[in-house]
């Protein structure tokens, strides 16, 4: 009872989240000065000590500059969890990702997506427990950093940020793959790449246009591609797969081939479910985010990984080979005209379109708020402030949306000369892939930490080291040796990227050649968002303020 009431007065003591001192602190800037925090909430315990640390992460990053500030309070439940499911585009990834693993793991794609799941169960639980304290459209850049450091969140927002901008390009081939194939049933022919493009073009307008109509949009295009498929695997399982093999358990299987094959197939299997802590980039945005945006997390990782490893078991035993299977552009496709009938599998066709339209707009609006979070906490003058932070009058920052945007077609464009979309798009994601597994392992480690330092619980703690130990796993099996061909190019490509992340959070004379390193070091080390996370105390299992 003595050391909750220390705890509290010292709480009550505590310096409420500021402005960077104008002057030394803020050369360079010209940004209006943010709200302060109000005094927190201390009475009743950890639920009202929770609530304080939600309000004073929101009041760091309020101003009275529109274009330094998200929309508050403008996002629902139900749009929450639209941009989670849209990056994980299930119903797209269902069209072509057994396709994709069969090339990588043979006849054991069912079984990578489960392992898969078995990672990501502990990835979430670190995101819900960070986003039940508080959010922030910076997403892991407050979580991680709020724990191990600014520069540690620097480096894990830079990779997350690569991760939804290599994603959005991924899908854009993704898109080219099942338009290419639908076309191609009506004797329209041409080079993907333009198909790729123009559904890019497509996703910037909708973007601009404002969250809540693309996030319907995500929703709308989800629920009908869903329902769309659904009928096609049971089709399949009624009609006995092939040669009455429906059932069989063999997707589940190694089938022999080598654990580092297999964690390559499970980081494959990564890029999707990725993005079911996409949510987390609405942290400014959402109603009662604290209630909402964990469950967005948890709902939408049960949701697509259930999607994904049914259609894999289904599809999968629905070829004579896994190389009959690899070689399909669209197998769920084939699958819709050969069991049920031609016009099923124009619409499974189509509905995937759809499907991966909602999932590169969603990559795109989630990658757009990370950039602006990054541009509002590093700053760097007028300029940077105008490409960056400058909001539109429907609430899409608009700076941050022409560099992502911008950034995902270069990316697209370096793989145009593959002779498939689905090269393109399996060596695209599988980039990604690599980096939000690292993403992932600091997030975990930084809950770990954070359960440490807040309490010391035994399950926490024990739920996140064993998910420290399987994310070191898959990522030891996965580079040691180095993954052959391509792949080894890929995965040399992510590790390029994480150690530019490094250097540009860590060495000024990094930061002076690219314009501005005293800056940045200063923003980095006074971030007035990373201040308002810092509220000791057990609050770790509190629940969420109603």
């Amino acid at each position: 009872m003595l050391e909750r009431d220390e705890n509290r007065r010292l709480l009550a003591l505590l310096p409420m989240a500021r402005p960077p001192a104008v002057g030394a602190d803020a050369v360079g800037t010209d940004a209006p000065p943010r709200a302060a925090a109000p005094e927190p909430r201390m009475e009743g315990g950890r639920a009202d000590q929770t609530a304080a640390l939600g309000d004073r992460v929101r009041h760091s990053v309020a101003s009275d500059d529109p274009r330094r500030s998200l929309r508050a309070d403008s996002v629902r439940f139900l749009r929450t969890v639209a941009l989670s499911v849209g990056i994980q585009g299930p119903t797209a990834g269902v069209i072509v990702g057994p396709a994709v693993l069969a090339g990588i793991v043979g006849g054991a794609g069912a079984l990578s997506y489960l392992l898969a799941l078995v990672a990501m169960s502990f990835v979430a639980y670190a995101f819900i427990l960070f986003t039940r304290s508080f959010n922030s459209s910076s997403s892991v850049y407050a979580f991680n950093g709020s724990t191990l450091g600014a520069r540690y969140g620097f480096v894990s927002v830079w990779m997350l940020l690569l991760v939804y901008i290599s994603f959005a390009a991924g899908v854009y081939a993704s898109t080219a793959n099942i338009a290419g194939a639908l076309l191609s049933s009506l004797g329209v022919e041409g080079w993907w790449v333009w198909l790729a493009v123009i559904g890019w073009a497509l996703t910037i307008v909708f973007a601009y246009l404002s969250f809540g109509l693309s996030s319907l949009l995500i929703l709308a295009c989800e629920g009908i591609a869903v329902a769309l498929i659904a009928v096609v695997g049971v089709a399949v399982l009624v009609k006995g797969g092939y040669h009455d093999r429906a059932l069989s358990t063999a997707p589940f299987q190694t089938h022999g081939i080598s654990f580092a094959v297999l964690g390559l197939g499970v980081v494959s299997a990564f890029g999707g479910f990725s993005g079911f802590e996409g949510a987390a980039t609405l942290g400014e945005e959402s109603k009662r985010s604290q209630r909402t945006i964990p469950a967005a997390v948890a709902g939408s990782l049960i949701a697509s990984a259930t999607v994904y490893i049914a259609f894999a078991w289904i599809v999968d035993n629905a070829y004579a080979t896994p190389r009959a299977l690899a070689a399909d552009p669209a197998p769920l496709v084939h699958l819709a005209t050969g069991y049920v009938g031609p016009l099923m599998g124009k619409l499974v066709n189509l509905a995937g379109v759809i499907s991966a339209f909602g999932a590169q707009l969603a990559c795109i609006a989630a990658a757009n708020r990370l950039l602006f979070a990054i541009g509002r906490e590093l700053g760097a003058g007028r300029r940077a402030t105008n490409l960056l932070v400058a909001t539109s009058r429907r609430g899409s920052p608009i700076g941050a949306l022409v560099v992502a945007g911008s950034v995902s077609l270069g990316g697209l464009l370096a793989f145009s000369f593959e002779p498939t979309p689905i090269r393109a798009l399996t060596l695209i994601i599988q980039y990604g892939a690599y980096l939000v597994l690292a993403v992932y392992l600091l997030t975990v480690i930084a809950a770990l930490v954070m359960v440490w330092r807040r309490g010391r619980r035994p399950i926490p703690l024990i739920v996140l080291s064993l998910g420290i130990l399987v994310l070191g796993y898959v990522l030891r099996d996965t580079f040691s040796p180095l993954p052959a061909g391509p792949f080894r190019v890929v995965a040399l490509a992510a590790l390029a990227s994480l150690l530019a992340g490094i250097l540009f959070a860590l060495i000024p004379a990094v930061h002076r050649r690219l314009g501005s390193s005293a800056l940045v070091h200063r923003r980095l080390g006074s971030s007035a968002l990373l201040r308002a996370t810092r509220v000791p105390g057990p609050i770790l299992d509190s629940p969420p303020p109603s």
